[in-house]
């Protein structure tokens, strides 16, 4: 924090930091329950220029982010219920959402900058996580993968309050529970091109900037530095953001989104939501 704000400057900066820290343990708490919809109607900003990352590419402007985050995963936890209750009748009468994807993503080593000017903040944590739930390795029941990703995240303060403006996952390190060698398999995956660099990943259903920004940690790549961390700066601008060209809240200032490239697709099926599920399983 610079040092020479005024102090209501660097209490407000101070506030901006604790909120920051709020706003990445609810996502932590919802995005495990599987309650999307309260996380993006209370957390995020409704702006053109919100996005959302990944290692298959970027979703561009909040109704587009909502409709994959939040309409179509509601639809998924709903139709991998239905299927599961054919095995596991207990689950009828439980949450239709929380009882199929129940992710467990914690949250450490965080740095968090407030701009100078108090109108924005970034920052990064790493995140090693669990997920449980209707991605059935077998095809049959319940799995449960692990993950080590990265998290730069960028909040803009608007309408006397914060939000969430900017996100960009990184996955890293990944693999299922109970079955083989990750490393091992991961490199005998590679070398038979049963997979490509990067290829690991469930995509959206709707995608105005597909493409490879970050690639998972594979025989031939060391670790990615796609979200660097945040530095001290004075505002939020293309030198200091998770999402060039976007840093705009009011979507007047923004790059152009190649309309022809843009991926539409149905709802996320199985396979598409399971980033495993064209993995081979190896012998021992």
């Amino acid at each position: 924090m610079n040092k020479k704000l005024t102090f209501k400057e660097r209490l407000h900066n101070a506030k901006a930091a604790q909120t920051v820290e709020e706003f990445k343990a609810r996502h932590a708490y919802l995005h495990g329950a599987g309650y999307s919809r309260e996380e993006w109607d209370y957390l995020w900003y409704d702006s053109p220029n919100t996005t959302w990352a990944h290692q298959f590419g970027r979703m561009v402007g909040y109704k587009e982010v909502y409709t994959n985050s939040v309409r179509h995963m509601d639809r998924q936890m709903i139709t991998d219920k239905m299927d599961l209750m054919e095995s596991f009748p207990e689950l009828e009468g439980h949450d239709v959402r929380s009882v199929c994807s129940g992710g467990c993503h914690a949250l450490t080593s965080d740095v968090i900058e407030v701009a100078d000017d108090g109108k924005s903040a970034r920052s990064f944590y790493l995140t090693p996580g669990t997920l449980m739930g209707p991605i059935g390795f077998d095809g049959k029941g319940r799995g449960g993968i692990w993950l080590w990703e990265r998290y730069g995240s960028d909040f803009v303060f608007e309408d006397g309050r914060w939000w969430w403006f900017h996100e960009q996952v990184c996955p890293d390190l990944a693999g299922d529970y109970d079955r083989g060698n990750w490393a091992h398999d991961r490199y005998i995956d590679y070398l038979d091109k049963d997979i490509s660099i990067g290829e690991v990943g469930g995509m959206p259903a709707e995608l105005s900037e597909p493409g490879l920004i970050h690639a998972d940690n594979n025989i031939v790549q060391c670790v990615q530095n796609t979200v660097p961390v945040p530095e001290p700066y004075k505002t939020l601008d293309d030198n200091n953001t998770y999402s060039p060209g976007r840093c705009d809240p009011s979507g007047k200032i923004t790059v152009k989104t190649d309309e022809s490239k843009k991926q539409i697709s149905g709802p996320y099926n199985g396979d598409e939501f399971n980033p495993f599920a064209n993995l081979k399983v190896h012998d021992e």
